[in-house]
């Protein structure tokens, strides 16, 4: 049985779309993030590095509100439109995630959803709870 967990900080403008998915075990599954606003307006555009910030920002409201942080983030998946620029990421990563990342993935792709999206994070995080929320 699946719970979606859906934070007011952060909207993507598709109907059903599920910021949070809570698991068994206290798993949360979480959506692809991007640079999105409450209003559903992406910011930082044309800035991948400004964008990662927005992004990391925003999964940790979504996670603090489904009962987890970043802490607790064990997996990440990245998809970027410009991998030149991957240092940029792994110093904003550091300043997140400190010295211990979780396990990762960084892909680049031609686009994503919105074409003022340069980045978009998705994440496997536990609840501290272990309830998912």
């Amino acid at each position: 049985m699946r719970r979606a967990l859906n934070s007011r900080q952060y909207r993507v403008p598709v109907a059903g779309f599920s910021q949070v998915v809570a698991g068994p075990g206290g798993y949360l599954f979480v959506s692809g993030i991007t640079a999105r606003d409450a209003g559903g307006e992406v910011l930082h555009k044309g800035d991948l590095a400004g964008q990662c910030r927005q992004v990391m920002e925003n999964l940790k409201v979504i996670l603090e509100e489904a009962g987890s942080s970043l802490d607790e983030v064990v997996q990440v998946r990245t998809f970027v439109r410009d991998l030149s620029q991957g240092a940029a990421l792994e110093r904003i990563w550091q300043e997140y995630w400190g010295e211990t990342w979780p396990a990762s993935t960084l892909v680049e792709v031609r686009r994503l959803v919105d074409e003022a999206q340069l980045i978009e994070i998705e994440a496997v995080a536990v609840s501290r709870s272990g309830e998912g929320g």
